[in-house]
């Protein structure tokens, strides 16, 4: 049996140092965040911009492309390996990405086919953007979102040998790249088009890269099609389609207000909403750094039937998480305003009862995230991720008929406040019903 070869490092020390990766990781997302808005606002304008942030929205519907295989293949390759199964992880390794190469190719046809015959104009307001240009964006940022379901892909093989850390930085180098490139299109005087296609040249070159790399850490896990297996994809089904059911439930429930806000309001509210929610939303990068860094290590140890450990390690993180977020969201109800219009100048104000439900919604979702993720990352969240999914579907409805009918951001924001206090509460009582107690024998975390 073959051993991995972080097993003779301590839990802390594996979690020490993925942490580290993922301040790094928030620092890339929080700074590409906020340096952006300024800088494309004072370039582009706010119209343009707003209809960036429109456009932009649209592909962000294809993260569930691979149907969540990548996303569970982490798993399962995870706690193969630390069982000392690399063929086993190979076979889940190349099972994927045949069906992402069947995936990609079917959703290229879908766009370049699509996309000449739908009307975004007669659907979004885009001011004086072209239809054409909006359309060649959509299909730029959408091939964007599946180049990088490639390197959550690669990311799975870096986990897997126990290089967490190096898949975070990684990814997190793409995106500060990304960001890069594109406030430098922007500067440069290129229009929205011209951003997009950097993003497009940045993540081509960061896949190969990360591929390389790959390669000289572990030969053995290569990409290809001969040791790829139908019956795999199969076996990995239920738990695929819930990592599929929750990026479209997150793309729901993130990205609808702003497309609500496209159809029933004016590009001015699409900037102030987003701009208050990209600060909002820090609390949940600062929680996420948390959960995306004791994920590996709770496959990890699940994968050795550690299973107090694994216990241990889900009181500390749920606990950690709560203090952090009550903390975050009382600041924000004290500075929030003020930040927002010393970072843009004055230029944007927001108003108070409509900042508070932001923040209470986000307050909610981070809670639920930390209470979720300790049982998706071995593999059993099906039942929370199909609730979540549901949830968010009414909560766009009910938002969009509550802003035909008053227009104001509060009402939009309302019902994904009250979503994401029912999946806190959902989500806390999966957890405490489903936590593993004993190692089953017929291993159901890996279907």
């Amino acid at each position: 049996m073959l051993m991995n070869p972080a097993a003779g490092q301590s839990s802390f020390k594996r979690l020490a140092s993925t942490f580290g990766a993922q301040i790094y990781n928030q620092c890339v997302t929080v700074g590409v965040q906020l340096a952006l808005v300024p800088v494309l606002l004072h370039h582009w304008g706010a119209e343009h911009y707003g209809v960036w942030l429109l456009l932009s929205a649209i592909p962000t519907y294809l993260t569930f492309a691979d149907f969540g295989f990548t996303m569970a293949a982490k798993n399962v390759m995870t706690i193969k390996v630390a069982r000392g199964e690399r063929s086993g992880a190979l076979i889940t390794y190349q099972s994927i990405f045949m069906l992402l190469n069947v995936i990609v190719a079917v959703i290229l046809v879908i766009l370049l086919l699509g996309l000449p015959i739908i009307g975004i104009s007669s659907v979004f307001a885009l001011g004086s953007v072209g239809e054409k240009s909006a359309k060649i964006v959509v299909f730029l940022l959408a091939g964007n979102v599946l180049l990088t379901q490639y390197l959550l892909l690669l990311a799975s093989g870096l986990r897997c040998i126990g290089r967490p850390t190096e898949e975070v930085l990684w990814g997190a180098s793409s995106r500060l790249m990304e960001g890069i490139v594109t406030a430098l299109a922007a500067m440069l005087g290129g229009d929205i088009v011209a951003a997009a296609l950097a993003i497009v040249a940045n993540r081509i070159l960061f896949d190969v890269a990360t591929w390389l790399r790959l390669r000289a850490l572990a030969n053995w896990l290569t990409l290809g099609l001969r040791h790829a297996s139908l019956e795999e994809t199969r076996a990995m089904f239920q738990p695929s389609l819930s990592f599929m059911l929750v990026s479209i439930g997150q793309a729901l429930s993130i990205q609808g207000p702003v497309l609500i806000l496209g159809v029933v309001g004016t590009p001015m509210q699409v900037v102030v909403y987003s701009t208050a929610r990209t600060l909002a939303r820090l609390g949940t990068s600062i929680v996420n750094m948390i959960n995306f860094a004791f994920t590996p290590e709770y496959s990890r140890l699940f994968g050795l039937a550690n299973l107090q450990g694994f216990a241990r390690l889900a009181r500390l993180h749920l606990w950690a998480t709560i203090g952090l977020s009550m903390s975050y969201i009382a600041a924000l109800i004290l500075t929030g305003r003020w930040i927002i219009e010393l970072w843009t100048a004055t230029r944007i104000t927001v108003d108070q009862t409509f900042f508070l439900v932001l923040l209470l919604t986000i307050a909610a979702e981070m809670i639920w995230s930390a209470e979720l993720m300790p049982l998706a990352s071995i593999n059993r969240h099906i039942g929370a991720a199909r609730v979540f999914c549901l949830l968010s579907a009414i909560g766009v409805g009910l938002s969009y008929v509550s802003g035909q009918h008053n227009g104001s951001l509060v009402a939009i924001t309302l019902p994904f406040f009250a979503l994401h206090c029912l999946m806190a509460c959902y989500a806390g009582f999966q957890l405490w019903h489903h936590f593993p107690t004993r190692r089953p024998t017929n291993a159901p975390e890996l279907r």
